[in-house]
């Protein structure tokens, strides 16, 4: 009962954080199973700005169906490149998403296999961007809310409806610092409890182990 209502919590928190509007991961449709063919080359691709520091590493808390994991985000030159490690409710390491600055890899780490996701064109991780959200569509209802304090950041917040449900997203300097969301009879959560910031991040934390076999998906 218990792996299956983790399993549950873990796709729900992988749905937070790869959905919302399209605004993050690699060019696909929500149900799409194959990947949309790249229409440049990964060395043509433009360096993005997406957050407003150089690097960071911000842990995270994931909450919902009675379960508790952790998951953190590592980033380096402004965003161009990031990797977001997920953690089951017994501390292991499970898998990574990464952009390594061309290209978008999920990191299975039992099996030691790199699956490949196509160009790396938002990054892994939400952004947070209110601006962008407003132009999300009304069907959403994007609701400005009130600032929030967490992990010591004064974040913006705002609201968007989606089939009917609210959820409430907080950042700060475009790095996502919650998602909060109804799923059935409980409420996930995906929240920052730390951030480090301007700080170096390892360079084996942003590429592909060399011990790992490649793999498409």
């Amino acid at each position: 009962m218990k792996r299956s209502a983790f399993i549950v919590f873990s796709s729900v928190i992988l749905t937070l954080m790869f959905s919302n509007c399209g605004n993050s991961g690699t060019r696909e449709s929500s149900d799409a199973t194959v990947e949309e063919p790249a229409t440049a080359a990964a060395s043509d691709l433009p360096a993005i700005h997406k957050y407003g520091i150089k690097s960071g590493i911000v842990t995270y808390e994931n909450t919902g169906f009675g379960l508790t994991t952790k998951s953190i985000l590592y980033f380096d030159e402004w965003g161009t490149k990031e990797a977001e490690e997920k953690y089951d409710q017994d501390g292991n390491l499970t898998e990574t998403s990464l952009c390594d600055g061309k290209n978008m890899y999920l990191l299975i780490h039992k099996d030691k296999t790199a699956y490949s996701r196509g160009e790396c064109w938002r990054g892994v991780a939400y952004k947070f961007d209110w601006e962008e959200a407003q132009k999300s569509g009304t069907e959403y209802k994007p609701t400005k809310l009130a600032n929030l304090n967490i992990a010591g950041k004064d974040c913006e917040s705002f609201s968007l409806e989606i089939s009917g449900s609210k959820t409430v997203y907080a950042g700060w300097n475009n790095i996502s610092f919650m998602i909060e969301t109804p799923a059935g009879n409980s409420t996930v959560i995906n929240k920052a409890v730390s951030i480090e910031e301007n700080v170096p991040v390892p360079g084996d934390k942003l590429a592909v182990p060399a011990d790992y076999k490649a793999a498409t998906m």
